[in-house]
C-alpha cells in the first residue's frame, strides 16, 4: 500500500536523531517531500516523525528502524520504502560515531574501530547502492553526505573516527566521477566544528557553564552550528542547477577556527 499516494518526492535520511538528521528531515517535509526517517532507536524515530507529521499537517513521514551497520538492514529497509513511499530521490547519510574522550591508536579497541567504520562509512556505501539503482532509471538524484573536520584531519586520539570519515569522503568523490554524467549529483558537507545538538551540543554548553562563559551561551550560534541552518545548506545543494553543481563545501560558526584546513 503507498503511503505517498500524491507522489511527492521521496527523501531518506539515515542517522536521524535530534540535531542536523531531525532539521533535513522537517526542512524537506516542509518543501512537500516524502520523508524516511532511518536510525537504530525506534523512540527517538516515532517522536521526530509524529513532531514532523503535526507541524506539517499530513503524514508526510515514516520511520523506519534499521541498523547502518548491517547490509541487509538497509536493504530490507529500502524495499519497504520503495515499496511505500517510492523511489528515493534524495539520500542523506548523516549517520555517525564517534568518542568524546580521546584514545590513541593502542588504547583504541579493534571492535570500537570496525564498529564506528561501518557506521561511518559501509553504512553510506550500502545505503547508496540501495538508491542508486532507482536513480540513475530515472535519470536524477542526490545523494549529500555529512562530513567533519575528521574527514580530512586526522586528529591524535580519533583513530576509530577519522578513518571512516576520510572514506565518506572518497566515496562521495567516486560516485560523482562514476554517475555525475548520468544525473546523480553527490556532495560532500564538511562539518567543521560542534553541532548543536542534545550530544556534542550540550557537552559544549556544559564545558561553557562549568568555566562561566555567559557570553557563549547568549550568543550560541557564533560558536555552535545551528540544525535548521544546516537543514537550509543541504537543500541548497539539492536544489542547485546542474550547471553549477557543488562536489564539497565546508562549513562552521562564525567564531570556530578552520580546524579542517590546519
Amino acid at each position: 500500500m503507498s503511503l505517498n499516494p500524491d507522489k511527492k518526492p521521496v527523501l531518506a535520511v539515515i542517522g536521524v536523531g535530534p540535531g542536523i538528521g531531525e532539521a533535513v528531515s522537517h526542512h524537506f517535509a516542509h518543501k512537500n517531500f516524502a520523508v524516511a526517517l532511518i536510525a537504530r532507536t525506534e523512540s527517538k524515530l516515532a517522536t521526530i516523525q509524529n513532531t514532523i507529521n503535526a507541524s506539517v499537517g499530513s503524514p508526510v513521514s515514516k520511520y523506519y528502524v534499521a541498523d547502518a551497520r548491517s547490509e541487509q538492514s538497509l536493504q530490507s529497509v529500502f524495499a519497504s520504502i520503495k515499496s511505500e513511499l517510492g523511489v528515493v530521490d534524495v539520500l542523506i547519510y548523516n549517520a555517525g560515531s564517534r568518542r568524546f574522550t580521546p584514545r590513541t591508536i593502542l588504547e583504541t579497541s579493534s571492535e570500537e574501530f570496525e564498529s564506528f567504520t561501518k557506521i561511518n562509512l559501509f553504512g553510506a556505501f550500502y545505503a547508496a547502492k540501495c538508491v542508486l539503482p532507482g536513480m540513475l532509471e530515472k535519470g536524477s538524484g542526490t545523494v549529500l553526505f555529512t562530513g567533519a573536520t575528521g574527514s580530512i584531519r586526522g586528529s591524535a586520539g580519533l583513530s576509530s573516527f577519522s578513518p571512516g570519515k576520510f572514506g565518506l569522503r572518497s566515496l562521495s568523490q567516486i560516485i560523482t566521477r562514476e554517475f555525475q554524467t548520468k544525473g546523480i549529483h553527490a556532495a560532500h558537507v564538511i562539518v567543521d566544528g560542534p553541532v548543536e545538538s542534545d550530544i556534542v551540543g550540550g557537552f559544549v554548553r556544559r564545558r561553557w557553564e562549568k568555566a562561566g562563559e555567559t557570553e557563549r551561551l547568549k550568543e550560541k550560534d557564533l560558536y555552535l552550528m545551528q540544525p535548521s541552518d544546516l537543514a537550509g545548506i543541504f537543500w541548497w545543494l539539492y536544489t542547485q542547477p546542474r550547471s553549477t553543481w557543488t562536489q564539497e563545501l565546508d562549513v562552521r560558526a562564525q567564531r570556530e577556527q578552520m580546524f579542517s584546513k590546519m
